[in-house]
């Protein structure tokens, strides 16, 4: 096998295993999207149990008011989460894009050797049959 046909299967495992990373950065980012989601559910629900109308209303108010702070601070951190995971994602998606680029050069390169060495075996093979015919 040739150097650069090496090279190609190389890429290509490489290739699989950034598409595998990109994937599971992309389930991150919807897991953690899916967590926010279930935060601002939890504080409507809390917003909405803030009305004045129950007897015992004034004995819970702390209570959701720490849990909103929780939801919050919460939050917070899934956002900066997410961001780190979008970074992540962004990142993986170049090196998949060069690691294309660098297999496609290579494809080419292979391609072109293969192509040579056929050449050179038709070329071969015509100079030994005239060669034959001479003699």
């Amino acid at each position: 096998m040739s150097d650069a046909k090496g090279r190609m299967k190389r890429l290509e495992r490489i290739l699989k295993v950034q598409a595998q990373k990109r994937l599971l950065e992309e389930w991150r980012i919807g897991q953690l999207r899916e967590q926010r989601v279930a935060l601002d559910k939890s504080d409507g629900e809390l917003l909405s149990s803030l009305g004045a109308e129950n007897a015992l209303h004034g004995l819970f108010i702390s209570a959701k008011v720490s849990n909103l702070r929780r939801n919050d601070a919460e939050r917070k951190t899934l956002t900066h989460q997410e961001a780190e995971a979008e970074e992540r994602l962004r990142a993986v998606r170049r090196v998949e894009k060069s690691i294309e680029k660098t297999r496609d050069r290579t494809r080419r390169q292979a391609d072109s050797e293969a192509e040579a060495g056929e050449r050179d075996a038709a070329i071969d093979a015509f100079l030994a049959r005239t060669a034959s015919s001479f003699e």
